[in-house]
């Protein structure tokens, strides 16, 4: 019989972390956390919680502690050197607006043909007379 005093060590559980690659073609994309005492065991149940409905090509799992990442507290970590805000795509609609104006100002093809058959009429009148 066996001895009821010994106590046994409970089952630890690990998070991991699950990426799924959907084709070939495409990176693996994050899609969830599932917890389990090993990386088999994570591995089935990714499998189970996230590509039952969805097919796949791939399935990464990534223990939780194995992913290194900027704390949140540390802003410095994402401050720019330098000013690049021409870099943003703020300025779009700027652009769009300026554009506008600038095809409603624009000569349009026909005037420049008018102009030029009428600079052409003149030169033969002149000619002419």
């Amino acid at each position: 019989m066996p001895d009821m005093t010994e106590t046994k060590k409970p089952l630890e559980y690990d998070v991991f972390e699950v990426f799924v690659q959907k084709t070939h073609a495409d990176s693996h994309i994050h899609v969830g956390s599932v917890v389990a005492p090993s990386p088999d065991v994570a591995l089935h149940t990714a499998r189970e919680n996230f590509l039952r409905r969805d097919p796949a090509v791939n399935l990464w799992i990534v223990p939780r502690n194995h992913v290194y990442s900027t704390p949140y507290e540390d802003s410095d970590f994402f401050a720019r050197e330098m000013d690049r805000k021409y870099r943003e795509v703020g300025g779009y609609a700027e652009n769009g607006r300026l554009w506008k104006m600038y095809r409603e100002r624009a000569i349009k093809l026909e005037e420049i043909v008018q102009d030029l058959h009428g600079d052409r009429g003149r030169e033969r009148k002149e000619g002419e007379g």
